[in-house]
């Protein structure tokens, strides 16, 4: 199994990667978008293959998957459309849920491994 999901995040960032080629001569939130796409399914399998990780950094990774998802359509907008690009924003999320979201993921990731201990 472990073999089974190693295979499906490569083929991701795999795919994630020709989008980051299309990219070149695109805005910098495109390619911050597919450097998202390459970077997230890499830093998963990462986290996988190095098992136990400490909540307080599995929480937030797991959290990750919500805006990756959603920039893959952001990031064919963009391709598409270039003026869809708004300031303040990254990968087609505001700055403020990045940063609220990642405070919040990790603190939840703490109270977790503080609570939840083998």
């Amino acid at each position: 199994m472990r073999l089974v999901l190693i295979a499906l995040a490569g083929l991701w960032a795999v795919g994630a990667l020709v989008a980051f080629l299309q990219t070149r001569d695109r805005p910098t939130d495109a390619k911050l978008s597919a450097a998202y796409l390459v970077g997230w399914p890499a830093l998963l399998v990462l986290m996988y293959i190095n098992q136990p990780v400490p909540l307080w950094v599995s929480v937030p990774v797991f959290f990750g998957f919500i805006p990756w998802f959603l920039a893959g359509p952001h990031l064919w907008g963009i391709l598409k459309e270039p003026s869809r690009i708004k300031p303040g924003e990254v990968v087609g999320i505001p700055l403020g849920y990045w940063k609220w979201g990642g405070l919040a993921a990790v603190l939840l990731g703490i109270l977790f491994d503080v609570l939840v201990r083998p």
